[in-house]
């Protein structure tokens, strides 16, 4: 980086050369700010190297204010894009997904149609009307001399999302064990 700023510094004819390594060096910071934490500094310092990238390429000695007002407008835009967009999109990672069907794993409805260990019933999710299996622990799975059923009204606890069904547990001890009715 020295060089660069040794040429523009000693206004060596390159002056175009190093204001296009400093836009150049601006973009790098930029694209690093994005990848690491470094609360905006990156981001900041591609602001002024941007800033002294444009002011060297232009050559600002005749129409001065015309290229500062056009570079602060640059710059703001790109401090808005690169300091304070990132983080607003970065701050949603590790969150669960709050839509489809990833979104609905742990949430609570109520059964609207009997659920059985080898009938599959109707549940009330966030609004809408699921088609609904229960979990089975496979312990439970070889207990065949009885069928789990939950009944009418019984809050259930989704737990995944399987071929266009929710598998759901009962929330409620209440499960029956033969019958159907709630």
């Amino acid at each position: 980086m020295s060089p660069v700023l040794s040429v523009y510094a000693l206004q060596v004819p390159l002056v175009s050369l190093a204001g296009a390594a400093l836009i150049l060096l601006a973009l790098v910071l930029f694209a690093v700010d994005l990848k690491v934490i470094g609360h905006g500094l990156p981001a900041f310092g591609g602001l002024v190297a941007l800033i002294l990238g444009i002011l060297a390429l232009l050559g600002v000695a005749s129409y001065v204010v015309v290229a500062l007002v056009v570079v602060v407008a640059l710059v703001v835009l790109a401090g808005v894009l690169f300091v304070a967009g990132p983080g607003e999109l970065f701050a949603g990672r590790g969150r669960q997904a709050a839509t489809g069907a990833e979104g609905m794993v742990g949430e609570v409805g109520v059964v609207r149609e009997p659920i059985g260990a080898a009938s599959a019933g109707w549940v009330f999710v966030r609004g809408e009307l699921w088609r609904a299996e229960v979990a089975v622990a496979p312990e439970e799975s070889y207990e065949g001399d009885h069928e789990q059923a939950i009944g009418i009204g019984r809050k259930v606890q989704v737990v995944e999302i399987k071929d266009g069904k929710v598998v759901v547990l009962p929330l409620e001890s209440n499960v029956s064990g033969n019958s159907l009715e709630g």
